[in-house]
């Protein structure tokens, strides 16, 4: 569970990470507000292209081979975008890491292949019965990551310093090296994943059933404390193969096992929940990740309108007053104040907590009660957020509106609930890709809004998100216990239907 957190940390600084790098690189880089909009996009973007890919790659090649080597080389593309010598350069590098971060999440921002994939990983190391409890308190750490954020943008980007680098043509300053701290959750993920095991649930039921015992035993081993030839099960037996591996073909192969593994979510029984979880999911990004692109700027908005003494103001008179700068002739200022880091870093810590409560209360009311009530409290907040004049009360309003963010691995568990194991990690990636196809329409759509029509923005979004939340009733509730696996008296030989495999309680 801390391996998967760590890496669900890593996205969301990856992904994130530019709404705080975005005001401080605006002079080097000479940003418009249009440019900004779709920069913060380049991640959600990568994720759109290749969620597809990577749901396949999972589903027949394996978690742990593919989320290393895409860890990898995405830190050391990452290391490269921070000497960027201008906006072109940096956004295909920034897309290039992304398509590889997917892995992991995604999810999560591969960004694109690590989240979604990471979700499925740590589902399948855990029984029906821990399941929804660790998976909870795995995405707590996209909490924690909110945190952090903000915290090691406040320790870095206020320094001072500019190393010219002459054969590049830049100076590399602090927001540059903000590109590296926000790699290295990924760096260390992919440090620990060297000695991580491959899941056991995939092995099954990709018929490696001897490579799945010595996985299982190595974990009783460690639970246990004890030796593993002390493990009492000798053998697994599965009554049939449920997954196919895909080998060799070429191309065309490829694009026939991706499909096998896609046209099976599109038709019933499994179509209505896909298109559900879909849905859900572009409402939940599109509203968290979208208005977290502009969170600092709003902020920084409001902390210069306290300092320069303007009176009590509803956030979006204040944007209104002080206009986006579109301008790159003018004097810039990529200044940003420190009450924005520290309004950001409150806000990250009831984020946090929201993933706490929920991993604590999902095993007690079940996923469906805290999806509706969450996303709905969250909607109607965000409705009302540009409604009050004072800013702590502004803020703590938008502040529970983005915690509609907390559902995202909430819903994500459902999925994985709701399919078989060979389509497990396809259908968590087409729910997340949809999802991140909702961060790329809401960043932009939010940041034209904001300029334009301000109050729409809050209206629209938090109207998605009620409508999100009434969407959530129609899922299923609270289910009993499953039974365990059928182990016979002589303790030898495990035999059980594939889709539950094993579970493993770590």
């Amino acid at each position: 569970m801390l391996f998967s957190g760590l890496i669900l940390m890593g996205m969301i600084m990856e992904t994130l990470g530019l709404s705080y790098v975005i005001p401080a690189a605006q002079c080097d880089l000479q940003l418009t507000l249009q440019q900004k909009g779709w920069l913060a996009a380049i991640p959600f973007v990568a994720i759109i292209v290749t969620s597809h890919f990577w749901g396949w790659v999972a589903d027949t090649k394996g978690r742990r081979s593919m989320m290393l080597a895409t860890m990898v080389v995405s830190v050391v593309l990452s290391t490269l975008s921070s000497f960027s010598p201008n906006l072109i350069v940096f956004s295909i590098l920034r897309f290039l890491a992304c398509v590889l971060f997917e892995l992991m999440d995604d999810s999560v921002p591969s960004i694109a292949g690590p989240s979604g994939v990471t979700y499925a990983y740590l589902g399948e190391f855990n029984s029906s019965r821990h399941r929804d409890k660790m998976v909870a308190f795995g995405a707590s750490f996209v909490g924690i990551g909110t945190v952090v954020l903000p915290a090691v943008s406040w320790l870095i980007l206020p320094l001072e310093f500019s190393f010219p680098i002459s054969f590049l043509g830049i100076e590399y300053r602090p927001w540059r090296l903000l590109v590296v701290a926000c790699a290295v959750p990924y760096a260390v993920g992919a440090l620990i994943m060297l000695w991580a095991a491959e899941s056991p649930k995939f092995l099954i039921a990709t018929g490696k059933n001897e490579e799945c015992l010595a996985v299982v035993r190595r974990i009783y081993a460690v639970n246990q404390r004890t030796g593993e030839d002390e493990f009492p099960i000798k053998s697994i037996i599965s009554e049939k193969q449920s997954l196919d591996e895909s080998s060799g073909g070429g191309a065309r192969a490829v694009l026939r096992s991706m499909w096998a593994q896609t046209a099976p979510l599109f038709r019933p029984p499994l179509l209505a929940w896909t298109c559900l979880a879909c849905f859900v999911q572009f409402g939940i990004f599109a509203t968290a990740n979208g208005f977290y692109v502009w969170f600092p700027t709003i902020l920084n908005s409001l902390a210069a309108h306290t300092s320069d003494g303007g009176d009590a103001a509803r956030i979006c008179d204040v944007l209104g007053g002080q206009h986006f700068n579109n301008d790159t002739s003018a004097a810039c200022d990529d200044a940003v104040s420190a009450a924005t880091f520290q309004r950001a870093i409150v806000v990250g810590l009831v984020f946090c907590s929201m993933y706490i409560v929920v991993g604590t209360i999902v095993d007690i009311v079940g996923k469906r009660v805290i999806l509706v009530f969450v996303l709905g409290v969250a909607g109607v907040c965000g409705a009302c957020a540009h409604l009050v004049e004072d800013q702590v009360v502004a803020v703590a309003l938008f502040g529970i509106f983005q915690m509609s963010g907390a559902c995202i691995g909430l819903l994500t568990a459902v999925v994985v609930e709701l399919y078989p194991t060979k389509l497990r990690a396809m259908a968590v990636c087409l729910a997340l890709m949809m999802g991140r196809v909702g961060s790329v329409l809401g960043s932009n759509v939010i940041g034209l809004l904001l300029e334009t029509e301000c109050a729409l923005s809050f209206y629209l979004f938090g109207g998605l998100l009620i409508v999100c939340s009434l969407l959530c009733l129609t899922l299923p509730g609270k289910k009993p216990r499953s039974k365990k696996s059928k182990i016979d008296n002589s303790s030898e030989t495990i035999q059980t239907e594939v889709p539950d495999v094993i579970s493993i309680r770590l």
